[in-house]
């Protein structure tokens, strides 16, 4: 029998490869339509402002954090055409198809980000300390030439489909763990995170990126966890006597200022980086 979140996410996935395709078939190499291309997909942690080392920052509440240990459970993502709706510029052009309505999309439109140019459709469990801020690369995508302006991606609990890479995940879709320290105050803690379906609550969408998608470049999608703790508390949770870490679960402020910050747009963003001369 089917799972639910295997159902969603195989529906998410086929709504949005279909879009792909279409916007192939539709486009191919006339009228404003790029040519099909195929391109490196990969996963990086960006570093903080001001700071060296991946998963060490300052959060806008003052605490220090130092994570240890930081796994997710990410895929599939989509790069889109359409600018996302959060930005000035998209903002300033859905009043104007308010204001002088006529203008109608392309058939390859999904959502509200327009066709889809780029896609990795399988999910993936990424170390965020691993690399130490190297691009971890997924492998080859199929696209459509042409500049991409937003993505969105599922965050999920880990399937069937990631064999032995999911079980270090057991069964959850986020782990953290680490300490954060302010003034003579250390916060030892550990944390998972759940995205259960329905399939709207894992999704991240309107990210905003500016990838000029082309053969053979590489498109990375950068995981910014020191977003994730603004407005986190952490001189909320009590640690143990023994000094041990502690479990923040989901009746603390922490745990439900991740949940979601986590699923933000601005907690993910992209880069591209065109082929070598």
């Amino acid at each position: 029998m089917t799972s639910p979140v295997r159902h969603t996410r195989r529906a998410f996935t086929l709504l949005l490869g279909g879009a792909l395709a279409a916007g192939v078939n539709a486009c191919g190499l006339s009228g404003t339509g790029g040519r099909s291309i195929t391109f490196r997909m990969g996963l990086r942690t960006a570093l903080a402002p001001d700071e060296d080392t991946v998963g060490v920052f300052t959060t806008d509440t003052g605490w220090r954090v130092e994570l240890t240990t930081a796994r997710m459970v990410l895929g599939p993502i989509y790069l889109f055409e359409k600018a996302s709706p959060l930005q000035p510029q998209a903002l300033l052009r859905r009043l104007g198809d308010v204001l002088l309505p006529g203008a109608h999309a392309h058939e390859g439109d999904f959502f509200s980000g327009g066709r889809v140019l780029g896609e990795w459709d399988r999910e993936v469990v990424f170390d965020l300390l691993a690399d130490a801020g190297q691009a971890h690369v997924l492998g080859r995508s199929p696209g459509i030439a042409g500049m991409a302006r937003s993505l969105s991606l599922l965050l999920q609990p880990p399937s069937g489909a990631l064999g032995a890479e999911g079980e270090v995940m057991q069964g959850r879709s986020l782990f953290l763990a680490g300490s954060a320290t302010r003034a003579e105050v250390r916060v030892p803690f550990r944390l998972a995170l759940d995205f259960p379906p329905p399939v709207e609550l894992q999704r991240v969408d309107f990210v905003p990126i500016q990838a000029d998608l082309d053969e053979e470049g590489f498109f990375v999608l950068e995981v910014q966890p020191h977003r994730w703790f603004t407005g986190t508390r952490f001189e909320r949770l009590v640690v143990p006597a023994d000094g041990a870490p502690v479990e923040v679960g989901p009746e603390t402020q922490v745990h439900r200022a991740l949940s979601v910050n986590v699923r933000r747009f601005d907690a993910f963003t992209g880069a591209w980086e065109p082929p070598e001369a």
